[in-house]
Order: C-alpha cells, then sequence, then structure tokens
C-alpha cells in the first residue's frame, strides 16, 4: 500500500528554507561570506570632531588644528592663515591681527566688528578674526579675498578642504564601478563611504598593492581597492593660482641713471661741515647718505644729526640724500619695538617726520643687529613704512648682508617686493672679530654677495656696497689675531713705509702684502683703484640699480676714476 505523504511534513521545510533566505537577505549588507566586512561607519564617530569644529585638509594633508564653525561662517586657526598669507601678522603685544598691501594697512581685534584702514574706522558685518579657546582664528572669506586659492567646505562631520601649493601637480583617477572607501587596506576593515562608479580620487600612494590611499574630492581619507580604478587613465590635476596680484601696487622709484651712492659718516652735528671734505673728489656721486638717524628707545623715539643746510647744498648740486637709520642702541629693546604695532608705528612716524620736516628724499634702513625671535615684526615695520613711503613718491632702501643660510629671517624675498632698492654690503668678508686674518672684500664673496642676493629680489633694485677701507692684521707670535681698519692711502703708506713688497693677487683681485713687526706678524690686502676696478667687473652696469661706498673719506682720488669709468 502507497503511505501518503502528511501535508504537514512538506510545509515545515519549505518554511524553514524560507526564513533561512530571508534571514541571509537581511544580514546580506552585514554578512559576507567571502570575508568582506560590510559594517559602514559613520564619519561623525570616525572622525571625532568637538562640535563646532571642522577638519583641516591643505593640499591633501592634514593640519594639526582644526577649523572652527562660528555663526555659519568657517574660521582657519591663524597657523594654518599665516602660512598661506605671507602679509598677515599677529601681534600678541597689543593682540591684534594686521594685514598690509602696498597701499593699506589693516588691524584688526579679535571677536570686533570694528577694524581700521590707515588709520581709519570701518565697520565689518562678522568679525573677521576670533579667538576660540585661547587661539587666534582667521576667517575663510578674509583669506580669499587676499589670496587665491581653492577651499571648499563640507558638512557632516566639517570638513575645509583647501588646494593652496601653485602648480602643484596631483594624481587623479576614476573609479571604474561602485565600490566601498575603506579605513584600511583590507576587506575586513569597515566602511567610510560608498563610492559610485564615475566619482574622482586623488591618489596618495601607488597603485602597487591591493589597496591603495586615496583622498575624495569631499574630503574623506581611506582605501579603495586597486582593481576598482581606473589606473589606466591617471590625470595629473594641477592648480594654479595668479599669485603676482597679490604684489599689485608694490611700485618702485628707478632711476634711468645708475645709483652712485656715498655713505658719509656723520658722529657729530659739527661733523655735517665736512661735507665739502666728503664730496670733493667724489666724481659721479648722485645719492649721499649721512648717518643721522639712530633707534633712540623701545617707543620708537629717533636721535637726530640732521641738517637742513646739508641738504640745500646738495639739492644745489643734483645730489639726492637717503639719510641712514641704524639700530646701534644696545639699550632698546628691538623685540618690542618691531613685534608691537604701537611702537612700530611710533617709529615710522618719526621716519616720516624728520624726511618731510627736513625735504630728504628717501632713507636708508641698515638694521645689521635683527634677530630671529622679532624678525618677523622688523618685515613687517619695512612693509607698514613702504605704504608711507609710496604714498609720499620717497625712496626706501634697505641695507642688507650677504643672503646666507643663518641670516635668512631677514627676508630678502618680501624685502625685494616692499622696497625700492636693496643694498648687500659686498664687505666685512673678514672682518674685527674674525678668527683669521683676510681680505674686506674679495672678487669670490663680491660675486657671491650679488648672486645670493638675485635669487631671491630683482636685480634691477640691487645696489652692490663695495669697501673704500682695508684691514691691518697683526698676527701675534702669542696666537692672538687683532686687526684695525685703514683708508686706502693708510693702506699703502703702510705697505711703503714698512718696505714690503705688494704683490697681485688674481684669484682675490687685490694686492697682498706681509711682513714683520717684531715678532710679529703683519698682514694686509689692500683696497685701492685696482681692485676697486677688479670688482666693478663684476657688476654689470646696465642690470643692477648702482653701487654704493662705506665710507666717504676713506678712498683715493685715484679710485674715483675706477667709477667714472665703469659709468661709461
Amino acid at each position: 500500500m502507497i503511505k501518503k505523504l502528511n501535508p504537514i511534513m512538506i510545509i515545515i521545510p519549505v518554511v524553514v528554507i524560507a526564513i533561512i533566505s530571508a534571514v541571509i537577505l537581511v544580514l546580506g549588507k552585514k554578512l559576507d561570506f567571502s570575508g568582506s566586512n560590510n559594517t559602514e561607519v559613520s564619519l561623525t564617530d570616525y572622525y571625532k570632531l568637538p562640535e563646532g569644529e571642522a577638519r583641516l585638509v591643505v593640499d591633501l594633508i592634514k593640519s594639526d588644528e582644526n577649523a572652527v564653525i562660528k555663526g555659519g561662517k568657517t574660521y582657519l586657526p591663524y597657523s594654518a592663515a599665516e602660512k598661506m598669507m605671507p602679509r598677515i601678522f599677529y601681534d600678541a603685544l597689543d593682540d591684534v591681527a594686521v594685514y598690509t598691501t602696498a597701499t593699506e594697512k589693516y588691524v584688526y581685534t579679535a571677536g570686533e566688528k570694528e577694524y581700521q584702514v590707515n588709520g581709519k574706522d570701518e565697520t565689518e558685518e562678522v568679525p573677521s578674526f576670533i579667538e576660540d579657546g585661547g587661539n587666534l582664528y582667521v576667517a575663510l572669506n578674509f583669506i580669499e579675498k587676499w589670496h587665491e586659492m581653492k577651499a571648499e567646505v563640507y558638512e557632516n562631520p566639517g570638513r575645509v578642504v583647501i588646494f593652496d601649493e601653485n602648480n602643484a601637480e596631483y594624481e587623479y583617477v576614476g573609479v571604474k564601478s561602485d565600490t566601498a572607501l575603506r579605513e584600511a587596506g583590507d576587506k575586513k576593515e569597515p566602511i567610510l563611504k560608498e563610492l559610485k562608479e564615475g566619482e574622482k580620487v586623488y591618489l596618495l600612494e601607488g597603485t602597487g598593492n591591493d589597496y591603495t590611499r586615496v583622498f575624495t574630492e569631499d574630503g574623506v581619507t581611506g582605501y579603495i581597492k586597486t582593481s576598482d580604478l581606473d589606473t589606466d587613465n591617471i590625470e595629473h590635476k594641477k592648480y594654479s593660482f595668479d599669485r603676482e596680484k597679490e604684489d599689485t601696487g608694490y611700485t618702485s622709484i628707478t632711476r634711468d641713471e645708475p645709483i652712485v651712492l656715498g655713505w658719509h659718516q656723520v658722529t657729530n652735528t659739527a661733523a655735517n661741515s665736512s661735507l665739502g671734505t666728503a664730496l670733493a673728489k667724489a666724481e659721479g656721486l648722485n645719492v649721499i647718505s649721512p648717518t643721522w638717524f639712530g633707534v633712540a628707545d623701545s617707543e620708537g623715539e629717533v636721535t637726530s644729526l640732521a641738517s637742513k643746510d646739508y641738504v640745500t647744498k646738495l639739492k644745489a648740486i643734483n645730489v639726492d640724500v637717503w639719510p641712514l637709520i641704524s639700530d646701534f642702541n644696545k639699550d632698546v629693546d628691538y623685540n618690542r619695538l618691531f613685534m608691537s604695532t604701537t611702537t612700530r608705528g611710533n617709529l615710522i612716524k618719526n621716519i616720516i617726520y624728520f624726511i618731510e620736516e627736513y625735504n630728504m628724499d628717501g632713507i636708508n634702513i641698515d638694521f645689521e643687529h635683527i634677530k630671529s625671535s622679532y624678525a618677523a615684526g622688523y618685515i613687517e615695520f619695512l612693509r607698514e613704512l613702504s605704504i608711507e613711503m609710496r604714498s609720499r613718491k620717497k625712496v626706501l632702501s634697505v641695507d642688507n648682508y650677504i643672503p646666507l643660510e643663518f641670516n635668512a629671517f631677514y627676508n630678502i624675498k618680501e624685502q625685494g617686493i616692499v622696497s625700492d632698492y636693496l643694498c648687500v654690503m659686498a664687505y666685512d668678508e673678514h672682518y674685527s672679530g674674525s678668527p683669521k686674518a683676510g681680505s674686506v672684500s674679495s672678487l669670490s664673496w663680491v660675486k657671491n654677495s650679488i648672486e645670493n642676493t638675485v635669487r631671491s629680489a630683482p636685480m634691477k633694485k640691487l645696489i652692490v656696497g663695495l669697501p673704500f677701507y682695508t684691514r691691518l692684521w697683526r698676527e701675534a707670535h702669542t696666537g692672538k689675531l687683532t686687526s684695525r681698519a685703514l683708508s686706502m692711502d693708510g693702506g699703502l703708506n703702510l705697505v711703503n713705509s714698512n718696505k714690503a713688497k705688494k704683490e697681485w693677487d688674481k684669484e682675490k683681485g687685490q694686492y697682498y702684502a706681509e711682513w714683520k713687526d717684531g715678532k710679529d706678524r703683519m698682514r694686509i690686502w689692500l683696497e685701492e683703484e685696482k681692485s676697486l676696478e677688479a670688482k666693478l667687473k663684476l657688476v654689470e652696469k646696465d642690470k643692477v640699480a648702482g653701487i654704493a661706498f662705506w665710507k666717504l673719506g676713506l678712498e683715493r682720488k685715484e679710485a674715483w676714476n675706477s667709477v667714472t669709468d665703469w659709468l661709461r
């Protein structure tokens, strides 16, 4: 007999199978029998951003600090803004932020809508600078106003993605099919977001492994299967910005003929009467720089030896006056002077007062003792001074050492933009405190002075400073080394009186002589008309702005023949 099947026995297996299938279907996004992890991580949880903050990524590199969102406005940390905007300056002493253009000086107080432009009050709807947690932040739209870059802000969670490096190229590739962006390079890692076919990502590393680290266009960093990238069609995406427009308005005073400048050392008011003697030999001189001014104190006061009669006499013979101001006063707190907007402003007001009161043509800044700790304030001083000089059509000239790695904080590039002329002091190769005897200004030193300066500043702004003096070195039998400065004639007279033989050193472009004084060895590298002629051959008259000499009164009459020959 054939036994009939119980319908229930048939239904139960079917139901069980259906239930299992449904469970598999429901859990499909969570389980992958191939071993993949399909868990999606909330980016908010992943980034763990404090409320009101946004992750900041600049040129595909995550910043150590976050941006903040206040009142719907995005603010970047000052440290990030400073890297993008070289002419922004934070004054911690006065607690203000300063931004300069060629013609304007903006001063802001954090959290305030009121600010100043060239001393006049202005108001904005939302503060451009705020303080949060004791740190200064700068509005993104303020940065974008003055500095060209590409910036995008994303929400939930907050992300600020900026491309700032000019002409930088990035590898950029499309996604071949829908795929997952994972936290790390393994299929068992959780998913940060799903990428759709055709989306583009930036490559952060090579595509040699199973997974490649990438950066999405909306600012998420993660790993994607290399096989899902269209590696046959990698693009090189380039961002170019017009950074030259940030220098718009930085006009410079130029001359048709080369500048021939002489520094005239004036140590007291009576010394102004030596002008006639200083000019007696000087053929071709068209600018004179008397050493009239010095920084008097930390508040920006200035000492003066200026003479109106002196200026009048020079204008009568068409010689311009750019008096020198020095930082040789050791009692001044230069950190306070330059890092405070108030004291910088006082110094600038005093310089401008003397220029206008004495009807002078410009100023020669000779600050030789700047320290790296306040160098940013010194450069800010030059920027702010340049605004006042430019508006009055007065010359701003700045003296500098030969640019070397240890004095890079003098920022020759920025000086070359804001000033009219840069004078490189192509002397003091060996100076009073040098550990060994040597030339004051050899040919290689002059050549390096020129080349190092024009790597960062325009040749047409360069004035090459040359010496009218030399040094006599005494190498004592005890091992002690001393020296003293001599005029051109002073050096030659000593060589002759000691009946020493002078020999031409072609490499250095100077006569060299030595003799014995008791047990001591005397050595000298002479400066005179022939050595000056050799130096001037390195100075291309049609390319540089001119030449300068320290100092008037130390030269031989014949030295000016070398100058007039150079001018021809």
